[in-house]
């Protein structure tokens, strides 16, 4: 695949398939076995299904939840993609913080290993400390 066919790919995943709730696209769009690495531990979520239960479980909290990619570069069969995040707290309680509108904006950034077309691998790392700060979740430090 090209430079542009990788970004193509990423562009279709995120903004058909995740900002719109349309979780069919995952079938072209992710490799079967698609494992998504996070946080310091290097845990893992493995498979296509994992990924779409994962999304639908933030938009029962988050029903507006949308991505705006930032940048995409892309060298041999890795695509980064630098974004931001946003959504509002009007949906289901998040892990113990209630709704009441609260707006979030987080940056992060992806590392996604494509293989025969399909998205294989990613590696992720967002503001997970200052996203629930902006929910209300954790204080904010004052010296």
């Amino acid at each position: 695949m090209s430079p542009d066919d990788l970004r193509a790919l990423v562009r279709h995943h995120i903004e058909d398939g995740f900002n719109r709730d349309d979780w069919t696209v995952c079938q072209s769009t992710l490799a079967d076995d698609y494992t998504a690495y996070y946080g310091a531990e290097g845990k893992a979520n493995v498979g296509r299904e994992a990924y779409v239960r994962a999304c639908k479980f933030l938009r029962h909290s988050f029903p507006d939840v949308n991505i705006t990619i930032e940048d995409l570069v892309v060298e041999g069969d890795k695509v980064v993609m630098r974004y931001t995040e946003r959504g509002t707290l009007s949906g289901r309680p998040f892990l113990g913080i209630e709704p009441a509108g609260q707006h979030y904006a987080k940056p992060g950034t992806t590392v996604y290993r494509v293989v025969d077309g399909r998205l294989a691998e990613s590696w992720g790392v967002e503001d997970t400390l200052g996203w629930f700060r902006q929910l209300g979740g954790v204080p904010e430090m004052r010296s």
